[in-house]
């Protein structure tokens, strides 16, 4: 089939895995080709991506309550505000290669037409713009990545307002609650937390709440050059994938890796003369401030600054439903942030305000961050566009073809009043608890060429000693730990290695919780779990016990009432992909001799008890007990999608929370959600390759051969060659196009 509407002097040849080869002369023609190919490929998931992200999910899409609840989400932040004014703050360069990939994303949407999923809908389509990859580009920022910061501060306010222990909450997150009124929070209104529903639709974002990522230089590579590994974690049992790959080349150079559908960037890839992987640094980037509010006298609304009351900005949203009459939303906002509620409906009293760097000026400036790294000539270059990038808060993994490696983090971070760590909610009357400015780019971390030879990052807690506090959550370092512990091992690594090393199943969490919990538990756990090799194998039975005995655990210890209280300790510790703040924090307390949490009980009883329970249920395999489907984002789940082949046989998911391969599922009332790597990329800056898998295919077709064209690699941790082929001669597409086809 010939590319038809193809306005650009280029060819583009599929590799056997789907994987689009784009040749150009300029790099603006490749950037249409991507465009191109992202409409060709992934039409239905950038448009209804756009729906989310601009608040018109239900206008557009269908007028479901989840959909109407992100709606009002997306819509009380305000993200669809500022995106129109972003484009101008771009150089003019990064301007015209976003132009130019707009042209190709409506070329490409021109030529497909509707797909099926949107001709079941009613869908219409409008026109790509450069608006429409800003609003994508923030889908990654505070839908996928920002979010999962506030909802670990709405668990803790919860916490607090739900009557738990003062002193035994502060030991629980040391050092984090100092600056913290509880009586305060506990009078303040709008906690709104999202719903499961909604939850789900921003999981099918890219969010990368877990990732790995590291790079060795030439002294500890048999090639003699760096070898970069990285492999960002998400959603990866809904089809499409997220990431869709594909190689550009261009006037000599060439770009590969995973793409993100809808924008001109490379997440995860290499050019000819550097190559990068990132990870969610988990940087606070969002506050709760604390409003007095009051009606004046006028009947408005206004909110308290010391001794005087001001007026609230007041503007009305108009949130559409498709086949039915829309929905008025009135938000209030100042200059500190933006009413979590409308006190209309409650009356005069204290409610929480939300905060985001986002929302200033030239946050859009992450798109071109994104641009220049595909002309970064070397790895000193690559970190200082990396230290540019205003959002979201990562951690960047650089190399190059000389033999130098880096890591530099980046973000937009607020400079708060001294001991406040940003967790929880402050007084906003106080001007002193105020945002005083960001904190410089020169303040965040950066390592070159160290030398132990490699640098690794995982999630980890990455606050420096004597600078400013970027993560204010608890977060665990098992990951980390686990491949700077296999690096340490290997003097002269290999591609193979670093393959091997992404699928790694060892749990440090297991190996160090243990000796805290065996001298207490029943002689059958014992027994058992003493001579364990603390591998999350699908075959391996001793992983589930281990799971249901430290799940207990802290149902025990963690969940009486004057705690977290049992349901929701359950709810928190069934969500160990999604609530790693709260799994750290109570690792560290159970490790500790005394503790609040077991002052007035008998430590060792709770866990006796944990370990009888755990006993008590039927034995499974680690892959009956974590076990997933693949399913259509569009068509699957229900009796439709079985029928029709949507949704896939049962598979083992391999590891767990603390291994470096993530493996986490969770079946919510709804559906089943996994966590984990939705890309695997290994690199060797001595050869033009890369090797690959991912959960998925180009594809977003149920009916493509390239739906799932990796999934069978990604299962069984095999990788297929990624290289800048020479010989893409043709624009045709082969016979087994992966065309949606026609209703």
């Amino acid at each position: 089939m010939e590319f038809s509407r193809v306005t650009r002097n280029i060819t583009i040849q599929r590799d056997d895995a789907g994987v689009p080869h784009i040749t150009a002369q300029t790099l603006d023609d490749a950037l249409y080709g991507l465009g191109y190919m992202h409409a060709t490929d992934r039409l239905t998931q950038i448009l209804f991506a756009r729906s989310i992200a601009s608040g018109r999910a239900a206008e557009t899409i269908a007028p479901r309550e989840e959909l109407l609840e992100t709606d009002r989400f997306f819509r009380r932040i305000g993200l669809h505000r500022n995106q129109p004014r972003e484009r101008d703050y771009w150089p003019e360069d990064v301007q015209r290669q976003v132009d130019h990939y707009c042209v190709g994303v409506n070329d490409g949407m021109k030529a497909t037409g509707s797909t099926w999923p949107m001709w079941a809908i009613g869908f219409e389509t409008e026109a790509w713009d450069p608006t429409s990859v800003l609003f994508i580009g923030n889908l990654l920022s505070f839908g996928g990545l920002a979010v999962s910061q506030l909802e670990n501060e709405r668990i803790l306010i919860a916490l607090i307002q739900a009557g738990g222990d003062e002193g035994a909450l502060r030991e629980l997150f040391s050092d984090r609650l100092e600056h913290v009124d509880f009586e305060l929070i506990r009078q303040a209104r709008g906690v709104k937390k999202l719903s499961d529903e909604a939850l789900e639709v921003l999981m099918d974002l890219p969010r990368l709440a877990g990732s790995n990522a590291w790079v060795i230089d030439g002294s500890r590579s048999k090639s003699g050059k760096p070898i970069l590994s990285s492999d960002p974690h998400l959603e990866t049992n809904r089809l499409p994938a997220i990431w869709y790959e594909a190689v550009l080349k261009w006037e000599g150079n060439y770009a590969m890796g995973a793409t993100l559908p809808g924008c001109p960037l490379v997440a995860v890839g290499r050019t000819r003369d550097v190559s990068w992987g990132v990870t969610y640094m988990k940087g606070d980037t969002t506050d709760f401030f604390i409003e007095d509010c009051r009606r004046s006298p006028e009947g408005g609304w206004q909110y308290r600054r010391d001794t005087s009351w001001v007026d609230f900005q007041v503007r009305e949203e108009l949130i559409g439903r498709k086949g039915q009459d829309p929905q008025k939303m009135r938000v209030l906002e100042n200059p500190q942030g933006t009413l979590e509620v409308d006190p209309e409906e409650q009356g005069d009293g204290y409610y929480l305000s939300l905060a985001w760097t986002g929302m200033q000026p030239r946050s859009g400036m992450a798109i071109a961050s994104w641009l220049q790294m595909l002309s970064a000539q070397n790895a000193t270059e690559a970190l200082d566009v990396a230290k540019a990038c205003p959002q979201p808060t990562l951690c960047w993994i650089v190399s190059d073809a000389n033999g130098n490696i880096g890591m530099q983090g980046n973000g937009r971070f607020p400079r708060r009043r001294a001991g406040f760590s940003g967790l929880g909610p402050v007084a906003a009357w106080d001007a002193r608890n105020h945002w005083q400015g960001v904190v410089a780019a020169d303040q965040l971390p950066r390592i070159y060429n160290p030398e132990c030879g490699f640098i690794a990052t995982a999630n980890e807690d990455i606050n420096e000693p004597d600078r400013p506090k970027l993560v204010s959550q608890t977060l665990p370092d098992y990951r980390k730990r686990r491949i700077v512990e296999v690096l340490q091992e290997m003097p002269e690594a290999s591609i193979e290695d670093m393959q091997v090393l992404q699928y790694d199943l060892v749990s440090l969490q297991a190996r160090e919780i243990l000796p805290f919990l065996l001298p207490h538990a029943p002689d059958a756990i014992r027994e058992r779990l003493g001579n364990w090799d603390h591998r999350f194998d699908p075959d391996s039975t001793d992983a589930v016990l281990f799971q249901r005995f430290y799940r207990n655990t802290l149902l025990e210890i963690f969940g009486h009432e004057r705690g977290m209280g049992p349901r929701r300790t359950l709810y928190l510790v069934t969500r160990a992909g999604f609530s790693s703040m709260i799994i750290a924090a109570c690792d560290a307390i159970l490790k500790k001799d005394r503790s609040l949490w077991w002052e007035t009980r008998d430590k060792g009883e709770m866990i006796r008890a944990a370990g009888e329970k755990a006993l008590q249920e039927k034995e499974a395999t680690w892959g009956e007990f974590n076990s997933f489907h693949f399913t259509d984002r569009f068509f699957g789940g229900g009796h439709v999608g079985r029928l029709l082949g949507f949704d896939s046989p049962e598979y083992p998911m391999p590891g767990c929370h603390a291994t470096v391969f993530q493996g986490h599922v969770l079946q919510t009332a709804t559906r089943e959600s996994t966590f984990a790597p939705s890309y695997h990329f290994v690199t060797d800056m001595a050869t033009d390759e890369a090797w690959t898998n991912l959960p998925g295919g180009p594809s977003e077709s149920r009916f493509s051969w390239y739906y799932k064209s990796d999934v069978p690699l990604w299962l069984d941790g095999d990788y297929k060659r990624l290289f800048p082929k020479e010989d893409a001669t043709t624009t045709d597409l082969p016979e087994e196009s992966p065309q949606t086809p026609r209703p």
